[in-house]
């Protein structure tokens, strides 16, 4: 018969528990294998059971039936179920060596350990609920635990003593023990069915030593004193195996002496040592160090699975427990003589100890409400990732940022997170507002209510919202997504200086019955203000001082429009909180307001955001988290050169990527890295889609559509796709506060500070600039345009127009002059590129038709990603990422000779001027960043079908070569 070194060294005395515990080890049956292979007995722990349920999916079907217990309860539900399975699994162990073996341990509370009466009333009331004769109830080894120990002895509890180091303290355990069990027996009760172990730890001993003998070495060797490293070094690992044999020692002198002779004879069992914490730390030692150095009779040794294995492997059964014991006492001598003093490393290990367990236990707590969490809000799963082949890269990741606890260093604003440098964590502290403002107090609240119900009773037809990027686009979104709403204004969003949209919102809105709504941040946008001296010049033309009954403020405490609106006499005035950036704000007055005034039930959007925050919380396991889940696909997929992120979603809320795109573009375009979001995407063909292109589809719950199919296409053909299921249209609430805090992610990722702009002003500055000029020499600097055909004109710098005119050559295009040398632009973006249009139109039905045409056909000709922003308005997303992120845009900016004067009063030039020198100035900015970029103008008039033209153009091209 094979040797089963398990069950050889019960001949000596010894027995085997093993210290771990799962479901599934009882529910198939392993345990019971281990069992008939020699394991008696078993210990658990908040670090185990921790890891048993937050780890696994054992667990997950029995927690879903208890939801609305709180988390200790679900706790003792799931580990009380498991322990009784073990009990009784072991409890043929336990009939077999009449109570000697065959228990398993529950552990009381680790915040119990100091408080003794609370560890007493826990161990009777865990005993009691049990109900298996084979539980020993775990008991730290406190001061404060040693009289709960006797207690919990003399009213017939089986206890494990634990979190013992020091060889007096398990002397007061051992004692206590006895005190117990006289007790009972001076009370005429049964001693003879009460069992204990008294649990000495090891190799945590030896950890702590060791460094002490270490740093000893080290400094010896710096003085020279090599004899005294020597001796150190000799002395490492021996600490741990010197204290237990000298517990031993005091184990026999307690328990076969004449004090427990009484007791023996009335048939009470000893108190046998267990020895814990066995695995080997040391990789000089031997990974059965702790077994085969202490094997002797009345002892049990309690082993993870690894080292139970390792010992049936290669382990050596012998008695070596009373060997030695001169050297013990030399041992403990020299460990003395070089300056270790063990009795307060002992006693520093306890208290270490019982913080430890109680941080596991919190733990543990932390782990089970994360997982009652998870399916309360039910978010994980509604969301997949078909990317196979990043999947084990995104796993690891996700792993390693819960180990590095970046989730909880989000949650707690520390802005070293991101960077390190002073002056970032600045910025960066003063952002992050954005993650508790949907749990802001009722008074945060309050002036929505009264602004609902002013809006109601006073029947405004229309309210126009003045904004740029962040103080618009929310809005912008769910205007789209959810219409005009009976019974409420219409919401206009006006976010450009284009003079043809504001003429078109001023036609679409009764001005004598429109609430107009200034949102800036910062006070001074220089659109939003000059918007606001438009509106505020008509409506005081009518009602003179009392025009600012029809304004709306939104922007920050002492900013120059809070300001402005107390000197107009403002209706209304939001003061957002000054921690919140632009583009992280649509769960604050930003995007609140508007949604209130254009009727959406806000507490449905906020209960829908604060279920996300919940699944996404703190103590939610980054693997379990759906924001992390998403920020890791960008920042892994980005790092491996899958940077474009193309936003497919259901029809009625496609306008979704429009937030999203500012949000990432802005958030991480910068230090030459960053993701490259593409809103709207079609998903027509998987070969008009590059290998750097990840797909993220937001599908609304409903019958299977044509896009589903288009996305489930793209998964056959391999491109790594997202789904997330909403229910309704309500749930982009959460989805705004996921997509937040994925973009804070996949900044760390990168890297960068996801809450600055630093390119922004660049395109600022240059405008400012050429405004200047124009005050003092009253017109704009110009350029002479390279190509004109028929009233279109082509411009770019000499150095590109060369270049571009090679590549016309060499590529015999025949297309024209101007249409030429845009197609020979066009078609510089190489694979990993993409294009850029940065339309300065106004976004018509028909512009819109015309530019998505234009897309689809560059995707289909180059297969590269293609973006599609309309300025001034993408100055304030995209434009960030233009000029920070990486220089692989192929950019053409689009402007249209529009003379339509709509003055800006207070100022010499007008909206058209305006949007021409934003549009200058940004092509400079771009220029100036070694950008390829080009500018085509379309003659007035004649826009759409300048447009025409050039998807003309394109789709000849790509019709004669795919792909240039």
């Amino acid at each position: 018969m094979a040797e089963n070194r398990l069950i050889d060294i019960q001949s000596c005395g010894q027995s085997i528990w093993m210290d771990f515990i799962v479901r599934s080890l009882i529910t198939s049956g392993k345990l019971q294998h281990l069992v008939d292979d020699g394991i008696v007995g078993m210990t658990s722990n908040p670090t185990i059971f921790g890891k048993a349920i937050g780890d696994t999916e054992e667990y997950d079907a029995t927690v879903a039936e208890l939801l609305d217990l709180d988390a200790g309860e679900i706790y003792e539900r799931l580990a009380i179920e498991d322990i009784r399975g073990a009990a009784d699994v072991l409890r043929s162990v336990y009939d077999r060596t009449g109570g000697d073996d065959g228990y398993i341990s529950l552990e009381v509370s680790p915040l119990l350990a100091y408080d003794t009466e609370g560890t007493l009333s826990e161990a009777k009331r865990l005993f009691k609920t049990v109900d298996r004769p084979n539980v020993m109830i775990k008991i730290p080894g406190t001061e404060q635990g040693l009289p709960a120990i006797e207690e919990a002895i003399a009213a017939g509890i089986n206890v494990n003593v634990t979190l013992l180091f020091a060889v007096e303290n398990y002397v007061k355990v051992a004692e206590a023990y006895v005190r117990g069990l006289t007790r009972r027996l001076d009370a005429g009760e049964d001693v003879s069915s009460i069992a204990s172990v008294a649990s000495f730890f090891l190799s945590r001993i030896d950890t702590v030593v060791d460094n002490i003998l270490d740093s000893n070495i080290r400094s010896g060797r710096a003085r020279g004193g090599f004899e005294h490293s020597h001796i150190n070094r000799n002395l490492m690992g021996k600490a741990a195996i010197a204290n237990a044999k000298m517990a031993y020692m005091y184990f026999k002198q307690i328990f076969e002496g004449e004090g427990f002779e009484r007791l023996r004879a009335a048939g009470a069992r000893v108190q046998r040592p267990l020895w814990a914490s066995t695995s080997t730390k040391n990789p000089a030692l031997p990974d059965t160090y702790y077994v085969d150095s202490l094997i002797g009779p009345h002892t049990v040794n309690t082993l993870p699975p690894a080292t139970i294995e390792a010992f049936r492997d290669h382990g050596t059964v012998a008695m070596t427990l009373e060997e030695g014991l001169d050297e013990v006492r030399e041992t403990l001598g020299k460990l003395a003589d070089v300056g270790v003093q063990m009795d307060k490393v002992t006693q520093q290990l306890q208290s270490d100890g019982v913080e430890a367990f109680a941080n596991d236990f919190r733990r543990l707590m932390d782990a089970v409400e994360a997982k009652r969490q998870i399916m309360l809000t039910g978010v994980m799963a509604r969301q997949n990732v078909a990317m196979a082949q990043y999947e084990q890269g995104l796993r690891d990741t996700l792993v390693r940022i819960e180990k590095d606890k970046i989730l909880s260093c989000i949650w707690n604003k520390d802005p070293s997170t991101w960077k390190e440098e002073l002056g970032h964590q600045q910025v960066i502290a003063e952002r992050l507002g954005w993650l508790d403002v949907i749990h802001a107090d009722e008074s945060f609240y309050a002036p929505l209510a009264t602004l609902r119900e002013d809006l109601q009773q006073q029947g405004y037809s229309h309210v126009l919202l003045l904004g740029m990027g962040g103080s618009s686009l929310a809005a912008e979104v769910m205007r789209q997504t959810f219409g005009v709403i009976d019974g409420f204004p219409n919401l206009i969003v006006l976010d450009t200086t284009d003079p043809q949209s504001i003429r078109m919102a001023t036609e679409e809105a009764d001005l004598d019955n429109t609430l107009f709504m200034v949102s800036t941040k910062s006070g001074g946008t220089i659109e939003t203000l000059s918007l606001f001296r438009y509106y505020y010049n008509l409506v005081e033309q009518k009602r003179g001082e009392r025009a600012g009954e029809q304004f709306l403020a939104i922007t920050d405490p002492g900013s120059d429009l809070e300001t402005l609106a107390h000197e107009k006499g403002f209706k209304y005035l939001f003061l957002n909180p000054t921690d919140i950036g632009g583009r992280y704000s649509v769960l604050s007055y930003f995007g609140l307001v508007p949604a209130v005034a254009m009727g959406l039930d806000i507490d449905r959007l906020l209960e829908s955001a604060r279920r996300m925050a919940t699944a996404c919380g703190p103590i939610i396991p980054a693997p379990n988290n759906p924001a992390a889940w998403l920020g890791v696909v960008m920042g892994c997929l980005t790092e491996q050169g899958v940077d474009k992120l193309c936003l497919v979603a259901s029809p009625q809320i496609d306008s979704f990527g429009l937030w999203a795109e500012q949000l990432i573009a802005e958030s991480t375009g910068k230090e030459g890295r960053g993701v490259i979001p593409v809103a709207s995407v079609i998903p027509d063909d998987p070969r008009n889609f590059d290998d750097d292109q990840l797909l993220v589809y937001l599908r609304l719950d409903g019958p299977e559509t044509e896009l589903d199919q288009q996305v489930d296409a793209m998964k056959r053909a391999g491109m790594p796709v997202m789904t997330i299921r909403l229910a309704d249209a309500y749930e982009l609430g959460g989805e705004f506060f996921r997509w937040e805090l994925a973009t804070a992610v996949t900044g760390y990722m990168l890297h960068i500070n996801p809450f600055d702009q630093p390119n922004v002003r660049e395109s600022k500055e240059n405008t400012q600039a050429l405004l200047d000029h124009l005050k003092a020499h009253g017109v704009l600097p110009s350029d002479e345009p390279i190509v004109e055909d028929a009233g279109l004109k082509f411009y770019a710098d000499a150095k590109t127009v060369a270049m571009l005119r090679r590549v016309v050559e060499q590529r015999g295009f025949e297309y024209g002059d101007l249409v030429n040398l845009l197609l020979a632009h066009l078609g510089l973006a190489r694979s990993g590129d993409y294009i850029g249009i940065m339309a300065y139109l106004a976004p018509t039905p028909r512009h819109q038709k015309l530019l998505d045409a234009i897309r689809e056909e560059l995707r289909h000709a180059t297969t590269r990603a293609v973006t599609l922003g309309y300025g001034p308005r993408f100055l304030h997303s995209t434009g960030q990422l233009h000029k920070g992120g990486p220089n692989n845009g192929v950019f053409i900016q689009i402007t249209v000779e529009n003379n339509e004067e709509i003055p800006i009063p207070g100022e010499p030039y007008d909206f058209m001027t305006l949007k021409r020198a934003q549009a200058q100035g940004d092509l400079q900015a771009l220029q100036s960043k070694g950008r390829h970029v080009v500018r085509f103008h379309l003659p007035e008039g004649t826009v759409s079908a300048g447009l025409e033209r050039v998807l003309d153009a394109i789709r000849e091209a790509a019709a004669q070569r795919r792909g240039w």
